[in-house]
Protein backbone atom coordinates (compact mmCIF):
# COMPACT_ATOMS: atom_id res chain seq x y z
CA UNK A 1 0.00 0.00 0.00
CA UNK A 2 1.48 3.35 -1.43
CA UNK A 3 0.68 6.41 1.79
CA UNK A 4 -1.42 9.37 -0.10
CA UNK A 5 1.18 11.86 1.22
CA UNK A 6 4.06 10.57 -1.28
CA UNK A 7 1.45 10.00 -4.54
CA UNK A 8 -1.01 12.67 -4.00
CA UNK A 9 -3.40 9.87 -4.82
CA UNK A 10 -6.24 8.22 -2.71
CA UNK A 11 -5.69 7.49 0.80
CA UNK A 12 -4.50 4.07 0.03
CA UNK A 13 -3.90 2.00 -2.99
CA UNK A 14 -1.97 -0.59 -4.44
CA UNK A 15 0.02 1.45 -7.13
CA UNK A 16 3.33 1.80 -7.76
CA UNK A 17 3.33 4.92 -7.54
CA UNK A 18 6.76 6.52 -7.08
CA UNK A 19 7.09 10.19 -6.80
CA UNK A 20 4.88 13.84 -7.55
CA UNK A 21 4.09 12.71 -10.99
CA UNK A 22 2.24 9.53 -10.13
CA UNK A 23 5.35 7.78 -12.27
CA UNK A 24 3.21 4.07 -12.22
CA UNK A 25 5.11 0.50 -13.08
CA UNK A 26 3.45 -1.05 -16.31
CA UNK A 27 3.25 -4.54 -16.46
CA UNK A 28 4.73 -6.19 -19.87
CA UNK A 29 5.35 -9.99 -19.97
CA UNK A 30 5.24 -12.57 -22.91
CA UNK A 31 6.06 -16.11 -23.52
CA UNK A 32 5.76 -17.70 -27.21
CA UNK A 33 6.55 -21.65 -28.03
CA UNK A 34 7.66 -21.77 -32.12
CA UNK A 35 5.91 -24.80 -33.52
CA UNK A 36 7.51 -23.88 -36.72
CA UNK A 37 10.25 -26.82 -37.68
CA UNK A 38 10.84 -25.99 -41.29
CA UNK A 39 14.24 -24.51 -42.37
CA UNK A 40 15.24 -21.43 -40.12
CA UNK A 41 16.29 -18.11 -42.44
CA UNK A 42 18.29 -15.20 -41.57
CA UNK A 43 15.37 -13.73 -40.44
CA UNK A 44 14.04 -13.47 -36.74
CA UNK A 45 12.37 -16.46 -34.85
CA UNK A 46 8.65 -16.56 -35.65
CA UNK A 47 7.26 -18.05 -32.38
CA UNK A 48 3.90 -18.11 -33.17
CA UNK A 49 1.97 -20.12 -30.14
CA UNK A 50 1.63 -17.37 -27.77
CA UNK A 51 1.02 -18.27 -24.22
CA UNK A 52 1.14 -14.88 -22.91
CA UNK A 53 1.31 -11.52 -24.45
CA UNK A 54 0.45 -8.50 -21.23
CA UNK A 55 1.56 -5.54 -23.17
CA UNK A 56 1.21 -7.00 -26.74
CA UNK A 57 4.70 -6.00 -27.50
CA UNK A 58 5.79 -9.52 -29.01
CA UNK A 59 4.90 -9.79 -32.20
CA UNK A 60 4.38 -13.38 -33.88
CA UNK A 61 4.34 -12.32 -37.33
CA UNK A 62 7.79 -10.65 -36.77
CA UNK A 63 9.18 -12.66 -34.29
CA UNK A 64 10.15 -9.49 -32.24
CA UNK A 65 9.84 -8.04 -29.34
CA UNK A 66 9.40 -4.15 -29.55
CA UNK A 67 9.51 -2.56 -25.84
CA UNK A 68 6.66 -0.53 -24.62
CA UNK A 69 8.36 1.69 -22.31
CA UNK A 70 12.31 2.30 -20.49
CA UNK A 71 13.14 -0.02 -17.98
CA UNK A 72 15.05 -3.34 -16.97
CA UNK A 73 13.31 -6.37 -19.06
CA UNK A 74 14.53 -10.07 -18.19
CA UNK A 75 14.56 -11.95 -21.74
CA UNK A 76 14.91 -15.69 -21.94
CA UNK A 77 15.06 -18.17 -24.94
CA UNK A 78 15.42 -21.74 -25.63
CA UNK A 79 16.55 -24.02 -27.94
CA UNK A 80 16.57 -27.79 -29.29
CA UNK A 81 17.69 -27.58 -33.10
CA UNK A 82 16.71 -30.84 -34.73
CA UNK A 83 18.96 -33.82 -33.93
CA UNK A 84 20.66 -33.89 -37.08
CA UNK A 85 21.31 -30.61 -37.29
CA UNK A 86 24.01 -28.56 -35.38
CA UNK A 87 22.64 -25.03 -34.44
CA UNK A 88 23.43 -22.14 -33.07
CA UNK A 89 20.49 -19.53 -32.48
CA UNK A 90 21.58 -15.59 -31.20
CA UNK A 91 19.49 -12.93 -29.59
CA UNK A 92 19.51 -9.67 -30.49
CA UNK A 93 19.04 -6.50 -29.15
CA UNK A 94 18.58 -4.16 -31.70
CA UNK A 95 21.15 -5.36 -34.50
CA UNK A 96 23.57 -6.36 -31.95
CA UNK A 97 24.15 -9.90 -30.78
CA UNK A 98 23.76 -10.16 -27.21
CA UNK A 99 23.93 -14.06 -26.28
CA UNK A 100 24.29 -17.77 -28.43
CA UNK A 101 22.81 -20.94 -27.61
CA UNK A 102 24.26 -23.95 -29.64
CA UNK A 103 23.08 -27.15 -30.01
CA UNK A 104 25.37 -29.96 -31.53
CA UNK A 105 23.18 -32.37 -33.69
CA UNK A 106 25.17 -35.64 -34.06
CA UNK A 107 21.84 -37.74 -33.25
CA UNK A 108 21.38 -35.81 -29.67
CA UNK A 109 18.48 -34.00 -28.15
CA UNK A 110 19.91 -31.51 -26.59
CA UNK A 111 18.05 -27.99 -24.93
CA UNK A 112 20.10 -25.01 -23.78
CA UNK A 113 18.99 -22.07 -22.42
CA UNK A 114 19.53 -17.96 -21.74
CA UNK A 115 18.06 -15.48 -19.56
CA UNK A 116 19.33 -11.96 -19.84
CA UNK A 117 18.43 -8.82 -17.88
CA UNK A 118 18.70 -5.96 -20.85
CA UNK A 119 18.33 -2.25 -20.55
CA UNK A 120 15.63 -1.12 -22.96
CA UNK A 121 14.11 2.21 -24.15
CA UNK A 122 10.95 2.65 -25.53
CA UNK A 123 11.26 1.19 -29.26
CA UNK A 124 14.24 -0.76 -28.80
CA UNK A 125 13.76 -4.58 -30.49
CA UNK A 126 15.37 -7.92 -29.48
CA UNK A 127 14.65 -11.31 -31.18
CA UNK A 128 15.79 -14.55 -31.73
CA UNK A 129 17.63 -15.31 -34.66
CA UNK A 130 19.02 -19.32 -35.97
CA UNK A 131 21.51 -21.16 -38.35
CA UNK A 132 20.04 -20.18 -41.70
CA UNK A 133 19.42 -23.71 -43.77
CA UNK A 134 19.19 -25.18 -40.00
CA UNK A 135 15.97 -26.97 -38.58
CA UNK A 136 14.39 -26.63 -34.73
CA UNK A 137 12.72 -29.44 -33.31
CA UNK A 138 8.96 -28.22 -33.31
CA UNK A 139 6.69 -31.42 -32.64
CA UNK A 140 7.61 -30.40 -28.59
CA UNK A 141 7.52 -27.17 -27.09
CA UNK A 142 11.45 -26.92 -26.19
CA UNK A 143 11.81 -23.74 -28.22
CA UNK A 144 10.44 -20.55 -26.74
CA UNK A 145 11.23 -16.73 -26.39
CA UNK A 146 9.91 -14.55 -23.37
CA UNK A 147 10.44 -11.63 -21.62
CA UNK A 148 9.23 -9.09 -18.70
CA UNK A 149 9.25 -5.48 -17.78
CA UNK A 150 11.21 -5.92 -14.25
CA UNK A 151 11.47 -2.57 -13.28
CA UNK A 152 10.58 0.68 -15.67
CA UNK A 153 12.24 4.04 -15.56
CA UNK A 154 15.71 5.82 -17.12
CA UNK A 155 18.87 3.57 -15.95
CA UNK A 156 22.17 5.29 -16.45
CA UNK A 157 24.01 1.95 -16.20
Amino acid sequence: MVNADVCGVSKTTSCCCESQDETRDEFVAFTAITTNGNTLTSDPIKYDNIVTNVGKAYSSTSGIFRAPTNGIYSISFSLMGHHTDTVWANLYHNGNQIVRLYTRGENRHEVTSHTVYLKLVKGDEVWVQGTAGKKLWASEPYNQFSGALIRNGDFTS
